[in-house]
């Protein structure tokens, strides 16, 4: 079952928000590849992160972010934005940084998930092991036996 995060879908939003304006407006930054990074990199991030899945569904989620987010939005923002503000200039690597950002911020979600994973796994096989029970002379089992 998936489920969404508010509180992420609104950072994801006001992100988008400022990405959005900082690739139409018509400014000139210096960095102008290391910011296409870094902002698919945590727009990806987000996106990924909105959803609250399982294990079996996060294989669907891994591809539609890779999707959505490495090829789809990484091209279309780049070729949007020249049509939206014929004052700036179509650049191939702005969407090669686009969409090593996006991919980055993917390749990091992946990890830290499947990290997460087998860290809970391994602490669900611990404390499974651990458990034991033990019935004393003295519990109230062994008394409602004597009873009867």
């Amino acid at each position: 079952m998936v489920s969404v995060r508010l509180p992420v879908l609104v950072l994801f939003i006001l992100t988008l928000v400022g990405a959005g304006y900082l690739g139409f407006a018509s400014i000139h930054l210096p960095y102008d590849k290391t910011i296409h990074f870094f902002t698919f990199t945590i727009l990806t991030m987000e996106f990924y992160l909105i959803f609250n899945t399982k294990h079996k569904t996060s294989t669907i989620l891994r591809l539609i972010t890779f999707l959505v987010c490495t090829c789809g939005a990484s091209i279309s923002s780049e070729i949007i934005q020249n049509v939206v503000n014929p004052s700036r200039v179509f650049d191939v690597y702005d969407i090669l940084f686009n969409m090593a950002g996006s991919l980055w911020g993917l390749i990091v979600c992946c990890v830290v998930q499947d990290w997460k994973m087998q860290r809970n796994k391994k602490l669900k096989f611990k404390y499974k092991t651990k458990t034991t029970v033990s019935v004393s002379p003295s519990s109230s089992i062994t008394k409602k036996l004597e009873k009867v």
